[in-house]
């Protein structure tokens, strides 16, 4: 049954210093059915804390978005060890806060193809951390400098078959790859694809300066054709909105989130009348 659910990354950011103990307000304004936390780096040693504020949420944590930078650390065989104790402790963070999968970056926007290509070696270690913290592990589709979050995801999937993945439509915008999602070699992927973040983006290939997240309906994506093919394929798990809500002094438009949950319900309610509870 398909949940949708906001991204803590939608309230949370640098503008109202990634407080944590802002989401109880936040939680009892939200018209979905959960969250996804988004986990930074500056909550390191404030686990006990943050976890003691979860549990007071009126939603439940569905999903974990695994801190952005551990894909770094494993690079560098002098923080290697260090990220993989981050992995660790994100893991157990996610389970304890109850948590269903973990979103991961496997690369960010500024790796080379090998340096890329070379990071497929951890899966086997990242995935066996998750599965014993009983989470699912999804690989997402960053933006990449060389070929495109596509062509690696299919790499993985050729390599690792069990891998699952998070969609990000927003990513796919920014290298112009929404259509090869329903393209027919794309056919073997859809399968190991168990979450959609749902995203727009208005502008260029890879128009950095607009590389923002922007609420479904802002900009170019056509969710019409999305959902409509999802409902084809008969995709039946959750969807998370990261569309970034708060303005410079960060004060979070809760009513524009809460109308933007409200179309992407209407979404997924098409979706439950066609195949039924």
């Amino acid at each position: 049954m398909h949940r949708l659910l906001c991204s803590t990354g939608a309230l949370l950011g640098r503008a109202n210093g990634r407080d944590f103990r802002l989401l109880p307000d936040f939680s009892r304004q939200l018209r979905c059915d959960g969250l996804e936390l988004m986990f930074y780096d500056s909550w390191y040693q404030q686990e006990e804390a943050l976890l003691d504020i979860l549990r007071t949420l009126s939603l439940p944590i569905v999903t974990f978005h695994a801190e952005k930078n551990i894909c770094q650390g494993l690079l560098n065989p002098d923080t290697n060890a260090l990220a993989l104790e981050h992995f660790r402790a994100n893991c157990r963070l996610a389970h304890a806060a109850g948590a269903e999968k973990i979103v991961f970056h496997l690369w960010d926007g500024y790796m080379n193809h090998d340096q890329m290509c070379s990071m497929f070696s951890f899966l086997p270690e990242l995935n066996s951390i998750a599965e014993n913290e009983k989470l699912l592990f999804t690989v997402e589709n960053i933006v990449c400098p060389t070929n495109s979050p596509l062509f690696y995801l299919q790499k993985i999937h050729e390599a690792y078959p069990g891998i699952a993945f998070t969609y990000d439509t927003k990513m796919a915008a920014f290298h112009f790859q929404e259509d090869a999602l329903y393209a027919p070699e794309t056919e073997s992927l859809l399968p190991a694809i168990r979450h959609f973040h749902i995203n727009d983006y208005l502008g260029g290939y890879m128009e950095w300066p607009k590389f923002r997240t922007l609420h479904p309906g802002e900009g170019q994506v056509d969710f019409d054709h999305l959902f409509s093919f999802l409902r084809k394929i008969g995709y039946r798990e959750d969807f998370t909105t990261e569309a970034t809500s708060f303005n410079q002094q960060g004060i979070v438009d809760m009513d524009k989130l809460n109308r933007t949950l409200d179309s992407l319900r209407q979404y997924i309610s098409k979706e439950t009348d066609n195949h039924g509870p």
